[in-house]
């Protein structure tokens, strides 16, 4: 009755706290790429339904379609229908009265609630998933890490693929991890379904197919090699692949209602995506090898190689997790002690590419960005049980248990999707890595768990003290972080470092708030560097970089953020092309937006994550032109 009792008072907190914090946001916030979503492609996914015009239902290239089927269940609710929404997103960088403004903030209120809500929805489902699999414990600590992380929050208050992607993926995985200890087949189709969903909403989840693949074959000489020979085990697991694939592609083609009429589309999405190019061969070719073996040698090859592995697998154990700790030492080291191997923050101001040099100086570069945005987005404290339960793991001398090898593989899943997308070229920012958090959370929990088994700490700190210490602690992070929950920066980061060059939006709103409020509001022109701030203004907004645009307009005021800093002096300095023909021309001789980015003396400001380096700021033109 105790432990019930606990765990109630977590939940309840967990959400009164969710609600205290984020209820507000929903209508309060103007965010970059929703746009995209709110006005365009959850609208057009519902018509489609109505109408049933299946082809319609593909959206875009995520394809997200789970969050614009959960965002757009606030529809009917809102008082816009399918041509007044359209007729909105045509006046966004236009004049706007007031009415317009409270339509718009209305229709993000009721597209936003869903999400919000189905986040809230799904803690439930983690904590029976980790509870099973790990213990009540484990899955308390990390229901409280997964409800109480502001990037988790903040995700949850967008419409965007990434806020259903986290909890699909997430809970996939936990799905599976839980078939892999008791071998329940319900486990198992429940992780296919659950994949399926994650790579209609977005197509980075393909990954897992090659993860969980690869997590069947290390599971043989991590723990069952004991028990089952290599070939009766080989044949076993194509079986439970099989069933895993099948369910996930069966449930992708079942909910994405374009596939229906075109099969290909599917295809498209999952193991056809452009994702895979650099993957397939290799997966492709490590199956026909295995089933080579498996039919005519009768897996003597297998078993020599698995057998190798299993005699050393404490070790391979030992070195991925103490690769993961190099990682954050040389993170650590790049912070602290300003060794610079690396310009981190330069390679995440750019994330669609990983920068220049030799492929191994690329790729070490990317992965090290990726972990410097993972450790510095979550608490300190965090951090701490997330260290403490990897370092645990080289310290470990006992027989593997299901703890250790869990850990296993939430490292080997971190280190595969960072590899994974430095392949691809593509450096993992907080909100492209979101589907890590949750097991990072699982992972920070072991630590805690591990941490309060040490007997002279179990000596004076109970499990009930330790639940209300880390509870106080993390809502500190929440209250000081509000409302810019996806801009939260660690506490022990130093200020003149940026954990998201690449925000959602914050301080837009703000800005626009102050804007609104001067005299004459409606007849001002203003230029922002991004589109968030057109989107609540009431005036016409530019966000181009035409020469026109800055010499045929009394242009008020400049809104600028440093978010978009190396962007905008990117683009102002690139030479305009009349006729096809390059001029010496361009924005930067007639704005200087490098001294912009540095003026002090501005109308208003907001300073995102306590950061003075991070900001948005609004300044009157007084003849920058």
């Amino acid at each position: 009755m105790k432990q019930k009792i606990i765990v109630f008072l977590v939940f309840f907190s967990i959400f009164i706290s969710s609600l205290y914090f984020g209820f507000p946001r929903l209508e309060k916030f103007s965010g970059v790429d929703e746009p995209y979503w709110s006005y365009d492609r959850v609208p057009k996914f519902w018509n489609a339904i109505k109408n049933m015009k299946w082809e319609k239902t593909h959206l875009c290239d995520k394809p997200g379609i789970v969050i614009a089927a959960i965002s757009g269940i606030g529809l009917p609710f809102d008082n816009e229908d399918f041509n007044s929404i359209k007729k909105l997103q045509k006046i966004r960088y236009e004049k706007k009265t007031l009415g317009d403004i409270q339509r718009i903030e209305n229709l993000y209120f009721h597209l936003r609630l869903p999400v919000f809500l189905f986040t809230l929805s799904m803690l439930p489902i983690f904590y029976f998933l980790i509870k099973k699999l790990l213990g009540q414990k484990i899955a308390i600590f990390s229901v409280i890490f997964i409800g109480l992380s502001p990037i988790l929050l903040g995700i949850s208050l967008i419409i965007n693929s990434d806020a259903m992607l986290w909890i699909l993926a997430g809970l996939s995985i936990l799905s599976f991890f839980n078939f892999l200890k008791d071998g329940q087949k319900k486990f198992l189709i429940l992780s296919g379904f659950l994949l399926g969903l994650s790579v209609i909403n977005k197509f980075v989840a393909n990954i897992l197919f090659v993860y969980f693949f690869s997590i069947f074959l290390m599971e043989y000489f991590l723990y069952t090699y004991q028990k089952t020979e290599i070939d009766e085990y080989l044949k076993k697991s194509s079986v439970n692949y099989l069933i895993l694939f099948g369910v996930a592609i069966v449930s992708a083609f079942l909910f994405f209602p374009a596939t229906w009429e075109k099969i290909y589309i599917l295809f498209k999405y999952t193991v056809g995506h452009p994702v895979f190019s650099s993957t397939w061969p290799i997966y492709v070719g490590i199956i026909a090898i295995l089933a080579l073996d498996l039919i005519i040698f009768k897996a003597k090859f297998s078993k020599i190689i698995f057998g190798f592995l299993a005699k050393h697998r404490k070790i391979l154990i030992k070195t991925i997790a103490g690769i993961f700790l190099i990682l954050i030492a040389i993170v650590f080291l790049h912070v602290y002690a300003k060794f610079n191997f690396f310009n981190i923050q330069e390679i995440i101001a750019s994330p669609k590419g990983i920068g220049t040099g030799n492929l191994a100086q690329k790729y070490i570069g990317a992965i090290l960005a990726d972990t410097y945005s993972l450790i510095f987005s979550i608490s300190p404290l965090v951090l701490f049980f997330l260290i403490f339960s990897v370092f645990f793991s080289l310290r470990k001398k006992n027989e593997l248990d299901r703890k250790s090898i869990t850990k296993f593989y939430i490292l080997i899943f971190i280190l595969i999707f960072y590899m994974g997308a430095a392949v691809n070229e593509v450096i993992a920012t907080v909100r492209y890595q979101i589907m890590v958090y949750p097991l990072v959370f699982v992972l920070a929990a072991i630590g805690v768990s591990e941490f309060l088994e040490i007997k002279k700490i179990e000596k004076y700190v109970t499990s009930f003290f330790a639940i209300i210490a880390i509870f106080a602690i993390l809502e500190g992070s929440l209250f000081f972080i509000k409302p810019n929950f996806l801009a939260y920066a660690s506490e022990i980061l130093p200020k003149n470092f940026i954990v998201n060059l690449k925000g959602m939006g914050e301080g837009s709103y703000e800005a626009t708030q102050y804007l609104n409020q001067l005299p004459n509001a409606g007849n001002m022109v203003i230029w922002s560097d991004k589109g968030a701030v057109c989107e609540r203004f009431v005036g016409k907004c530019f966000v181009d970089f035409k020469i026109e645009t800055f010499l045929d307009n009394k242009l008020d005021y400049f809104i600028i953020s440093t978010d978009r800093r190396s962007r905008t002096v990117k683009l102002s300095k690139e030479p305009k092309v009349i006729n096809g023909i390059e001029t010496t021309e361009n924005v930067a001789s007639y704005v200087n937006f490098e001294e912009m980015y540095q003026k002090k003396n501005v109308e208003f400001e907001t300073i995102i994550s306590n950061n003075p380096n991070n900001f948005v700021k609004v300044i009157k033109n007084n003849n920058i032109l």
